[in-house]
């Protein structure tokens, strides 16, 4: 039989065998049909952009793997509806190796701290400065280190412990790649680049300083403060009066566009003891120091020092009751207020034990006389630097500086 491939069909033969074939749907293909075809075939998804540091942070940040006992992760004790302090009405969540510890002190807010700085204490032996409540952390780093290994909070046992709760997470390879680290990093490595993970997400992450209150609002000019919230505002402002701003600036400070409401000072205020049997001091014999101790000792010597806290941010402070580092108050009123009449109505505030008050009760006498004496708190005899009025209306006040304010809100 001879080749077909040597022999050439005449030119009508083809032109016949095509349009049979296009007539039967058999072999042609129009235009719009291969543009079809192309267009259906399947493409290969972009692959998913690497996640940053501080996005791996904010999984890290929300955690409770990296505890000891599996229940605790830093948004149990900074719960960003509370202002990224502790929950609602509670004073800590329960932490150590098996989650029946009870820390020592309230969480603070962790928002509004990257102007602290480091703690220091000035020739005039004024401390300033530092994170925690007793200024030992001098950097977010050591502020987030500080809790993984605390016996009575995450609990890791060391830094091995805790690299082995690193590695064994479903997005371990997501922070080796953002900190650009081998396989086989070290578990000092591993820690370092979790430990700068959260750092990031504090830092980067614009809910840790959005700067959205009403307050804001009001200086930006797009909202205006109620009459009562106006005086609440001159009051806090009033050196004679409320001189609230002397620790809690209101204004902006040199190189800050907006007010703090701190100046990360360090104070004794008397503040009455908190009794309560999930707190240290429901042991008549334990007294938390402050500065003195005793979650840091390098300053033990330094007995002016004993009972002094630093001063936290009143942004989101209508979110974050109890207040105080050991949750002795759970009312924004009562905070007010027990400023205005500490030593006017003590009884109010501190146990009467045989008729007598027990001032101060919070602090040994040897170091009461270290606790803050200047207005609001007035002497006895003195009238009350601060009306019941005035107390609402500092209060109504410090309601405008929690974030989330929307204009047309009630009272905008």
């Amino acid at each position: 039989m001879p080749s077909l491939a040597r022999h050439t069909l005449p030119t009508a033969t083809v032109l016949l065998l095509t349009g049979l074939l296009n007539a039967c749907g058999g072999g042609g293909i129009s235009s719009g049909a291969a543009t079809a075809s192309a267009t259906a075939m399947p493409t290969t998804p972009a692959a998913p952009a690497p996640l940053t540091l501080a996005q791996v942070g904010d999984r890290l940040f929300e955690d409770t793997n990296l505890s000891a006992s599996g229940k605790q992760a830093c948004a149990s004790c900074h719960v960003e509806a509370r202002g990224h302090a502790d929950a609602a009405n509670s004073f800590l969540p329960l932490g150590g190796p098996d989650g029946t510890h009870q820390g020592l002190r309230s969480s603070p807010s962790i928002r509004y701290l990257d102007q602290a700085g480091a703690f220091t204490i000035d020739a005039q032996g004024r401390a300033r400065g530092g994170l925690f409540w007793d200024g030992r952390a001098s950097s977010r780093a050591e502020q987030a280190r500080g809790p993984l290994f605390n016996p009575d909070e995450m609990a890791n046992a060391d830094v091995a412990a805790l690299a082995v709760r690193l590695r064994a997470l479903p997005y371990a390879a997501d922070l080796r790649t953002a900190a650009n680290l081998p396989a086989t990093a070290t578990d000092d490595q591993l820690v370092d680049a979790a430990i700068t993970a959260l750092v990031r997400y504090q830092t980067d992450d614009a809910k840790f300083h959005p700067f959205t209150s009403k307050f804001d609002a009001v200086q930006d000019g797009s909202a205006t403060f109620t009459p009562q919230e106006q005086r609440g505002l001159d009051l806090f402002n009033d050196p004679q009066r409320g001189n609230c701003a002397s620790c809690h600036d209101s204004r902006p400070v040199p190189g800050q566009a907006r007010a703090l409401f701190t100046n990360f000072s360090y104070h004794a205020l008397g503040t009455p003891r908190n009794t309560s049997s999930a707190t240290a001091t429901a042991n008549p014999a334990f007294f938390d120091l402050g500065l003195c101790g005793p979650q840091r000792g390098d300053l033990a010597g330094r007995t002016e020092l004993c009972g002094q806290f630093r001063v936290p941010t009143l942004r989101n402070v209508a979110l974050t009751a109890p207040y105080f580092h050991n949750a002795s108050f759970a009312t924004l009123e009562d905070v007010v207020a027990f400023y205005a009449t500490r030593d006017l109505d003590p009884a109010r505030w501190y146990p009467v034990v045989n008729g007598q008050v027990q001032a101060y009760s919070d602090l040994p006498a040897a170091y009461r006389a270290n606790v803050e004496r200047g207005a609001p708190f007035s002497r006895p005899g003195q009238a009350p630097a601060l009306s019941a009025q005035d107390v609402s209306d500092v209060v109504a006040f410090l309601r405008t500086l929690s974030d989330g304010f929307t204009t047309g809100q009630p009272g905008s």
